[in-house]
């Protein structure tokens, strides 16, 4: 039990730990790629509105300059273009300073690419491009920006290596203090069970006493309605001692000695144990159940999972009602589902399983019962690793549904 729950500690903190400093790596490289955007894209409006754009496409200026030597401000950097385009976005004439675009057919083709994608600014591979309306008509400007996005690139790449190492830092450091973290958490835990069974266990003796003197005054002065009342809550006493008592045993394993079984026959067996307790109380069990399921678990704690669930349902099901009882397969699971009528709001009822817990309408009925009963079927569950869950899929209807893994090997 405590090495899930330092297991679940350690998880839960880690990945607490790995968002938060995912979310900060996330963030510090939007903002630098936003700002590296940024900056290209302030140069190259500033070069379109330069002199410099102007004298390269004026009239009479060549078609295809090419040149190899820096003439602008935005040629800082691996390489500058730009070309002037007609209305169809065709070459007029053009301007290279770049070695990798190693003539005019180059440019056209991300030229053509960006009239494909209509956006008037982005990135075509390494480059990024502006379209822009100047003195001298509609250009199209080129800035090579490979060492830019190789220095992004190396910042994106250490902050992954960073965070990697400073979670892995994280993992490890959490490992070797959860010990310590659930220790008084453990040390509670051990002191409730053993206070619990210690208290159990003074208590048979008191309520063994007050049984064989009630026994003696009915047999000398005869029964009467208080020795009947004082048998009647001995008896649920002693009904809770053994409930705690069991309910204490099944918390402390923690394995499972696994037998594979017929899960259908198991499940309809007990049904039959039950029927005629049913019928006695004119409540009617209906069921609709898969064959040939079979599972892996502990047969007899299985059993008790499911004598606790049947005597539930029987235990609250008003009286000329209907029980219904399936056991569905679904892929590799089959589903136990138990419903019956009851004065349940439709909704999630997990509480049922908290110890002690007995919905209102129980609490002010004539039905016994100590609300320790479905806390032992969960534990149960989870003891082999299924799930259990209650809840009300309409008004009126209580239903439990217990998901079990099946054991498909021959």
């Amino acid at each position: 039990m405590f090495k899930s729950l330092r297991r679940k500690f350690v998880a839960s903190a880690v990945v607490s730990v790995a968002v938060v400093i995912t979310l900060m790596a996330v963030t510090l490289n939007f903002i630098n790629y936003y700002k590296l955007e940024q900056r290209i894209d302030e140069t190259l409006h500033e070069t379109a509105k330069s002199q410099t754009l102007v004298a390269l496409f004026k009239e009479g200026a060549e078609n295809d300059l090419v040149i190899t030597k820096n003439t602008s401000s935005a040629t800082d950097s691996t390489g500058f273009s730009a070309a002037k385009v007609n209305s169809e976005g065709k070459i007029e004439r053009s301007y290279r300073d770049d070695a990798l675009i190693s003539s005019q057919k180059d440019l056209q083709s991300y030229i053509d690419k960006i009239y494909t994608n209509g956006q008037e600014s982005g990135f075509i591979g390494s480059y990024r491009y502006l379209k822009a309306e100047t003195k001298t008509g509609n250009v199209i400007l080129f800035l090579n920006c490979q060492r830019d996005l190789e220095s992004y690139y190396s910042f994106v790449r250490n902050t992954i290596i960073i965070s990697s190492i400073v979670i892995l830092s994280v993992l490890i450091i959490i490992v070797m203090v959860s010990k310590k973290v659930i220790a008084p958490i453990q040390q509670s835990y051990v002191k409730q069970k053993q206070f619990i069974t210690d208290a159990s266990h003074e208590l048979k003796t008191p309520l063994a006493i007050i049984s064989s003197n009630t026994d003696v005054l009915e047999l000398e002065h005869g029964n009467s309605k208080w020795t009947k009342n004082i048998q009647n809550q001995v008896e649920r006493l002693t009904s809770l001692v053994n409930s705690l008592v069991a309910f204490s045993r099944m918390e402390e394993k923690d394995t499972v000695e696994r037998v594979k079984f017929d899960l259908t026959n198991t499940l309809k067996s007990r049904i039959n144990d039950f029927n005629e307790l049913a019928n006695f109380q004119k409540k009617f069990i209906a069921t609709d159940i898969d064959s040939n399921l079979y599972y892996n678990g502990d047969q007899q704690a299985i059993i008790q999972l499911m004598d606790i669930l049947l005597e539930n349902a029987i235990k609250y099901a008003p009286q000329n009602s209907d029980i219904n009882i399936s056991l569905k397969k679904n892929r590799r699971y089959a589903t136990m589902k138990i419903s019956n009528k009851a004065n349940v709001k439709k909704g999630d009822l997990r509480k049922v399983f908290d110890r002690f817990y007995r919905l209102d309408e129980s609490r002010n009925s004539h039905v016994k019962g100590y609300g320790i009963g479905l806390s032992m079927a969960q534990v149960i569950a989870e003891k082999h690793k299924e799930v259990i869950k209650a809840y009300a899929p309409k008004d009126g209807i209580f239903s439990i549904e217990t998901r079990f893994t099946l054991d498909e090997k021959k």
